[in-house]
């Protein structure tokens, strides 16, 4: 069995990446309105309260191009439009101009035509200075990976070959990849709050490689050539030190027994920009991942298989990039106990854990490259977050920080406000405190309980029942739009994910301990526990009198009752084969055992797998 310790370090600048085939090329276009021109009326017709074409760029031998506008000042009521030979279109004002960096989109092909809206008594001037071109194909040198060996908990690689849409799997739309032109690398997504979250060793690409996009709705790529979705689907990155965050890791990983240093990029929160359409990508995906604590190792040991996704926009080992370059994958997988992995020494910094961080397969997952970094590690089918991917090993597991981790949690919930509190209707924990992985459930709740002053991060969804805020709040809606209100008798019961589910109950259930085992137990005991077939319920004899022996479900509900003999007078037990009274199968999940003896009840809770 393999095992590594974890020490923690902080982060700025990591490895560097392979080189790509870019370059910027000078370009010289300049227009400015004269002041001859704004009093001649007859050229203002021409030049004002209408659209003029001011240029086509074009530049041969590209597969896109990127406009630099340094230099040029557009007045508060006048525009750019940026129009492609794809029909692709971008809209650019002065706060656009700002937050793209006084540059364009990525647009595909050879020409981009620039117009001019010029508002009445605006003074615009217009120059694009360079042009960002491919400087040639992406080098495909990098196509052909050996694929890690199969480990333990693998599910499915063969599912991951396959590209995703947004049809087939929705929380897709929450996903997005970086680029810088030519090339697409690593995987970000949408959190509760709207930062995007993604892996470290990415951030250093962003600053020392200029992947200062990220893009989500991602077109099939054109055999090895980047295909770039339109400019409303790309936004521009903050590049300000103060607006991200990252953290890297050593991992001392013991493979065939000798200790080797592994670098493990573990987390960056990075600030994304409203692109032209004034929006920043979780008010127009309207998607988002839930936060959630990864699973300690005895939850995973307790309940076995716990499937979980990766979605992402890396290579697979054997990837030619025909047809698939850098295209969305769905990687399914289980989660392996920290324990069999993590060495019990787990030192670098005060209160480490090996169960703040998460091992699970990593067959089908690219060992050599890190094209598969950032993406989310979600529960089966959820977009219940749970970790960051960083890498795979060529003879041994991949592994990532979790969000058990308290750093993450914090940076992530504080990263825009102090003071931020989370609602989001379909939380895993009640009762719940607003923090970002326990959000209040509902907008009463933050209007009761918040503190003064908070800005409230509200989740994409319907709310309902009258609310009054009485003290001073911020109400944002950073993750899709949000209806408040609507009477009681709408509503819908919200539905988590089975396995998201089931994990938080087993969590909240026992902290830091199995769930109940014969050797633990005092009264009542179920053995095996967790069971998938058959459970066996031993209880104490009564002292005279009928005994009642009930299994409810967690919201309170009796699925199934035992009434046994009282003539016995040793160890009592009942067999429970998981159905309920009419015999159909209950779900997997947690149930309460009761033995009431009536005038006391014992009781055990069961995990049912």
């Amino acid at each position: 069995m393999k095992s590594f310790t974890v020490l923690l370090i902080g982060l700025i600048g990591l490895l560097s990446g392979p080189i790509t085939a870019q370059k910027m090329v000078p370009h010289s276009f300049r227009y400015q309105t004269e002041t001859s021109d704004r009093e001649t009326s007859d050229r203002a017709t021409l030049d004002r309260d209408q659209l003029r074409l001011l240029t086509q760029v074009t530049q041969p031998n590209t597969t896109f191009l990127r406009l630099y506008f340094r230099g040029t000042q557009l007045g508060e009521g006048s525009y750019l439009v940026l129009e492609g030979t794809d029909g692709t279109r971008q809209e650019l004002r002065k706060p656009d101009l700002e937050n793209w960096h006084n540059s364009s989109a990525y647009f595909n092909g050879q020409s981009v035509r620039v117009s001019l809206f010029a508002a009445a008594s605006d003074h615009n001037v217009v120059n694009i200075d360079s042009l960002k071109v491919s400087g040639g194909p992406a080098n495909p040198a990098k196509g052909t990976r050996r694929a890690a060996p199969p480990q333990p908990g693998a599910r499915s690689s063969a599912v991951a070959a396959a590209g995703v849409s947004t049809v087939t799997y929705p929380y897709a739309k929450a996903v997005g990849r970086f680029t810088n032109g030519i090339e697409s690398y690593g995987t970000g997504w949408i959190a509760p709050n709207g930062a995007i979250v993604t892996s470290a060793y990415i951030l250093s690409r962003l600053e020392d490689l200029s992947y200062d996009v990220i893009e989500f709705n991602v077109p099939p790529s054109n055999g090895t050539t980047v295909q770039h979705p339109s400019p409303q689907d790309q936004y521009p990155l903050s590049t300000a030190s103060n607006k991200m965050i990252a953290y890297t890791t050593i991992v001392p990983v013991k493979i065939s027994k000798e200790l080797e240093s592994v670098l493990v990029n573990t987390y960056a929160i990075l600030t994304p920009l409203p692109n032209s359409t004034g929006l920043r990508p979780g008010e127009r995906q309207q998607e988002y991942f839930r936060i959630a604590t990864n699973p300690s190792s005895y939850i995973v040991d307790a309940m076995g298989d716990i499937p979980v996704d990766l979605l992402h926009y890396g290579a697979f080992p054997g990837d030619s990039y025909t047809g698939q370059f850098r295209t969305l994958h769905l990687y399914q997988a289980s989660l392996l106990k920290q324990s069999d992995y993590l060495s019990v020494d787990v030192g670098g910094r005060p209160g480490s854990k090996r169960d703040e961080f998460i091992v699970y397969n990593g067959a089908g997952i690219s060992a050599s490259d890190h094209s598969d970094d950032g993406a989310p590690i979600t529960y089966q089918e959820s977009n219940v977050a749970i970790g960051v991917h960083n890498r795979g090993l060529t003879d041994g597991p991949s592994y990532a920080i979790g969000f058990r981790e308290d750093s993450f949690r914090n940076n992530l919930a504080q990263f825009f406000s102090s003071n931020a509190v989370y609602v989001d209707s379909e939380g895993l924990y009640d009762p719940a405190s607003g923090a970002i992985d326990k959000p209040y459930l509902s907008i009463q709740n933050a209007a009761s309980d918040a503190p003064n002053g908070a800005q409230v991060n509200i989740a994409r969804d319907t709310y309902y029942g009258p609310v009054t805020f009485n003290r001073p709040m911020t109400l944002l809606a950073p993750v899709g739009k949000v209806v408040m209100g609507l009477p009681y008798s709408s509503a819908r019961k919200a539905a988590n994910s089975t396995v998201a589910g089931n994990v938080a109950l087993a969590e909240a259930t026992r902290t830091h301990s199995r769930l109940e085992r014969s050797e633990t137990a005092e009264k009542v005991r179920a053995y095996p526990n967790p069971f998938r077939e058959q459970t066996e319920i031993n209880y104490p004899p009564g002292e005279g009198g009928r005994v009642l022996v009930n299994v409810l479900n967690m919201a309170g509900t009796t699925v199934a009752t035992f009434t046994p003999g009282t003539d016995a007078t040793g160890p009592q037990r009942v067999q429970w084969n998981g159905t309920d009274q009419n015999g159909i199968p209950v779900p997997t999940g947690l149930y309460l055992v009761q033995v009431n003896y009536g005038n006391q009840t014992f009781t055990t809770k069961v995990l049912k797998q």
